[in-house]
């Protein structure tokens, strides 16, 4: 190194005290310059010998002159970084650059420093290193192999952007297109001289008021919308993605189209059908009300006159003695008006448990005492066909929240089924038990059993084992499916299991809840208000 590093106007003072200094320099790798701003001089020591611009001047030269130095491929580069330095945007300067030997051959240099700045943060100095990377064989071997790097990503992204089927379009800062993939040219029906230079939103007939790209660039974020594009008589979708540089400034911005023509059309066929199963929908909704309400009114019509016959029948009775003929007749129109009007109840209630008429009137009984008094109750008819009914109760007393008339809705259903496909000889138990907070009514039958065939109809409505021409004994099918409903308006469930030949058992599991209501023993007592033209009208299809 030089004896001293000279600037114009100033001098390092104490010379003699850094004569080790020097010696360090000298023997170093590194070269040193001093960067007068003000003056613009750019002092240099010894190392500076390879580089040509030693030729123009032994010990300085000016800023200017940083073209001839640096490789017109990195120059820019250079000068961003420094110009952010000295900014103070960036910290520290540092970058790897080619500089120009006497040889006129490059040559890999690191160069970084540090300037100092005035009161008004212009800057006055800069002083730094220089590092040539030819005896540095990693960071040379480093950077090539970025280069490899960089042109086999450049490549790659080439051929997906020329391969990639969606129109891609590069733009810059004045909303201008500079690039275009060949997808963009078939789209826009233009060659690519016509592209380049436009704007895309006067590519449009009609040009957006406000588009995905000016959003974009308004507020440096990635933006979607659709288009409908009325000459082309296309639907698409618009997406920009904005290319920041470090100080968040956009430098280019990409816009993906994409057509979705076919997707809106696929949408509008769509909105239509589901606009037409709407329509269905509430028109099968109004049929099945007027259906409910026709099944409702014809039921309450054809009650009137029926209960009308049967009062007339019951003072027939009284005047036929027990040999009269017309006891015998009389009997059965009676029995066939109680089928008749056991119909048209069932029917009833269904149609009040489709509308949401039906409530529960919950009060704080014991079931194993009510479902005891009902088994009693009918124990006379059923023994009557020499049938045998048990009632089992594992429970003395079993408090729950239950409504009466459906229960015993329930109870008399089930218990003139297995009544009427059990034959003589045959058994018929009742059973009550309590299990995970739940009352399980139990009724199984030693009957001719459900084929396994038949088994998913008989909860449906209308639902027979039996066909319409070989029905061997009566009922309208609906029995059990109201049933079915009358448990589960109670939270309750009911399942079943059969055998053909061996009979058949179901089972009826309600939760054991408390109303707010208090218990008392004569509500206890008085749990079943069965009378007797109600069994017979329940129990109508058994009755002979």
């Amino acid at each position: 190194m030089n004896s001293n590093v000279n600037i114009e106007g100033k001098s390092i003072e104490d010379k003699s005290n850094s004569a080790w200094l020097k010696l360090a320099l000298e023997g170093a790798n590194d070269g040193y310059w001093v960067w007068d701003i003000i003056n613009d001089k750019v002092y240099y020591d010894r190392s500076f010998e390879k580089l040509s611009i030693m030729n123009n001047s032994p010990t300085h030269f000016s800023y200017d002159l940083i073209d001839d130095i640096i490789n017109p491929l990195d120059i820019d580069r250079f000068k961003n970084t420094l110009d952010k330095y000295l900014k103070k945007k960036i910290k520290p300067f540092k970058i790897e650059c080619r500089v120009k030997t006497n040889s006129m051959a490059y040559e890999w240099v690191l160069i970084q420093g540090k300037a100092s700045w005035d009161e008004n943060d212009e800057p006055i100095y800069m002083a730094g290193s220089y590092t040539f990377l030819s005896e540095n064989t990693d960071s040379v071997d480093n950077y090539f192999e970025t280069q490899r790097m960089l042109k086999e990503t450049s490549a790659l992204l080439n051929v997906i952007f020329n391969n990639i089927p969606d129109p891609i379009c590069v733009k810059d800062k004045e909303d201008r297109i500079i690039q275009c993939n060949p997808a963009a040219l078939t789209f826009w029906k233009q060659s690519k001289s016509e592209i380049v230079g436009q704007k895309c939103n006067n590519m449009c007939e009609k040009p957006c008021e406000e588009t995905a790209t000016q959003k974009s660039y308004k507020y440096k974020k990635p933006f979607k919308m659709q288009k409908y594009i009325e000459h082309m008589k296309k639907w698409i979708d618009i997406m920009s993605y904005p290319v920041l540089d470090d100080d968040n400034n956009i430098q280019y911005l990409i816009e993906h189209i994409r057509d979705i023509t076919d997707l809106k059309r696929s949408e509008m066929i769509l909105q239509k059908h589901i606009g037409l199963q709407e329509r269905l929908l509430e028109e099968a909704n109004e049929y099945d009300k007027l259906k409910t309400e026709f099944f409702a009114n014809i039921s309450h019509e054809l009650k009137t006159p029926l209960n009308v016959i049967i009062a007339s029948l019951q003072i027939l009775e009284k005047y036929y003695t027990p040999r009269d003929n017309g006891v015998k007749y009389t009997k059965i129109m009676k029995q066939n008006c109680y089928r008749l009007l056991r119909l048209l109840n069932n029917l009833i209630d269904m149609t009040k448990i489709d509308t949401g008429f039906v409530k529960l009137h919950l009060e704080n009984k014991d079931i194993v005492s009510f479902i005891r008094q009902i088994t009693l109750s009918v124990s006379h008819y059923i023994e009557n066909k020499s049938i045998k009914l048990i009632f089992d109760g594992t429970e003395d007393e079993i408090i729950m929240a239950f409504d009466s008339e459906k229960i015993d809705r329930i109870m008399l259903n089930l218990l003139s089924n297995a009544a009427k496909f059990t034959p003589s000889g045959g058994e018929i138990r009742v059973r009550v038990s309590e299990e995970d907070n739940h009352v399980i009514i139990s009724v199984k039958d030693t009957g001719v059993g459900i084929p396994y065939e038949k088994q998913q109809l008989i909860f449906e409505r209308f639902g027979q084992v039996d066909s319409p021409i070989t029905r061997h004994n009566e009922g309208s099918g609906i029995g059990l499916s109201l049933v079915k409903s009358l448990v589960e308006l109670h939270d309750g469930v009911i399942e079943f299991y059969s055998e053909e030949e061996k009979g058949t058992e179901f089972i009826i599991k309600l939760p054991i809840k408390i109303t707010d209501e208090k218990i008392t023993s004569e509500k206890n007592k008085n749990v079943i208000i069965n009378d007797e033209e109600n069994l017979y009208i329940e129990l109508s299809d058994i009755l002979d």
